[in-house]
């Protein structure tokens, strides 16, 4: 158990608490605010002229499946051989010594959500980790929290040069419907088995006589994948730039009955009513990088105001390695400068992140029960000098020292 005491604690969901105490007991919170009873035997850092917030999450990256300093020998992030792999897991191409994790630790990073690149019309199934160990099953929450698809040019440009479908938008569209309405109809055809062995069973049962052993249901997994999509289980964690895109994508999705999440959202400023009428939530970024395909031509760093604005739920990423993934809370500070509230930066990489995630009750604020992620700041965590000086993962230090 330990405390840090007089410091300034941006809790997010509690308001900001000067001079403030926060009490950690093993991996969780167990104290916040100004009256905090600190129990015999504590160690109690100091914390005067620290400011301290939740450990920061980028819900969207490429962390250990395209590797720092490797080149193409250290990317596995699209297994190009069909257009559509949701059967891949992120998780099984992280190379948990990528430097890129500890560049994480270095600027407050607690959580990374993985995910594959956007090749593929569906890519595969992203992963959360927090980059607390060397070992995989120990930085792993989860190996599946959302199932990636990618709109708009890459998947048009990857199977374009091959010559083979999908070649245009309406390509990429007609295969995501296809995916979805297969797996649609596998669960129907396994539904029916299941319901006809029963019958079968209970009919011999009925008669007295010995029920014979029912032929099995032989799962498929890549359709049983999308199908956690399709009964809300998991989101389809969508990937589209332009505003025509970002549109198809929302069709599909309420065409299926499916959750989405727009990743990137770069015209999203364009139809920001538009999202917030239909409650998309969307992750923007990378946020300070070029224009190197026609899809970026009209990316703004108001994107981030405008969708605050207009009421959208949106989060901020860094697309790492497209940015270094310690570039996220300059990302926030960057839109800040172009309109974005204090409040709604600080929210763009804890709070809003972990609901997305669905993992709220666990991350992105500091409250008493939540996991004990911190990021220490040597300063006003807003001050652009302002430096890490430590970060707390399940309430032991995975960076710097007080």
């Amino acid at each position: 158990m330990f405390a840090i005491k007089n410091a300034t604690l941006y809790t997010v969901t509690g308001g900001i608490i000067e001079n403030g105490t926060i009490l950690i007991d093993k991996s969780k919170i167990v104290g916040v605010g100004n009256k905090i009873k600190i129990p015999a035997k504590t160690k109690v850092y100091d914390g005067t002229g620290l400011s301290i917030t939740p450990g920061f999450i980028d819900a969207h990256c490429h962390v250990g499946i395209f590797n720092e300093g490797t080149g193409e020998a250290g990317n596995d992030g699209n297994d190009f051989s069909n257009p559509l792999t949701p059967q891949v897991k992120a998780a099984d191409g992280i190379y948990p010594e990528d430097e890129a994790f500890d560049d994480a630790l270095q600027h407050g990073v607690t959580t990374l959500c993985i995910g594959p690149g956007s090749a593929n019309v569906i890519g595969g199934q992203m992963a959360v980790v927090k980059p607390r160990s060397y070992i995989l099953d120990e930085m792993l929450i989860t190996d599946y929290v959302g199932l990636k698809c990618a709109f708009g040019e890459n998947p048009k440009r990857v199977y374009g040069s091959k010559g083979v479908m999908p070649t245009t938008r309406m390509g990429v569209a007609a295969m995501l419907r296809k995916a979805l309405n297969e797996a649609k109809t596998y669960s129907v055809k396994q539904e029916f088995k299941r319901q006809k062995a029963l019958a079968a069973k209970k009919k011999k049962k009925k008669k007295g006589e010995e029920p014979e052993i029912p032929e099995p249901v032989t799962p498929e997994y890549d359709k049983e994948v999308v199908l956690e999509v399709l009964e809300g289980k998991k989101s389809l964690r969508a990937h589209a730039h332009r505003m025509d895109d970002i549109q198809t994508a929302i069709r599909i999705a309420e065409e299926f009955g499916v959750n989405i999440v727009i990743e990137h959202c770069t015209e999203g400023y364009k139809i920001a009513k538009y999202l917030a009428k239909k409650n998309i939530s969307v992750i923007i970024g990378p946020m300070n990088g070029t224009k190197p395909k026609v899809e970026l031509k009209d990316a703004t760093l108001e994107n981030a105001r405008m969708l605050e604005k207009a009421g959208v739920h949106f989060a901020i990423m860094t697309d790492a390695p497209v940015e270094r993934i310690g570039s996220l809370w300059d990302n926030v500070r960057l839109a800040m400068r172009f309109g974005l509230s204090r409040e709604g930066g600080l929210e763009a990489i804890t709070i809003r992140p972990a609901r997305i995630l669905g993992m709220d009750d666990k991350l992105g604020s500091l409250e008493v029960g939540k996991d004990a992620d911190l990021a220490i700041f040597d300063g006003d965590a807003y001050d652009f000098m302002a430096k890490i000086k430590a970060t707390v993962i399940d309430g032991k230090f995975s960076y710097g020292k007080l």
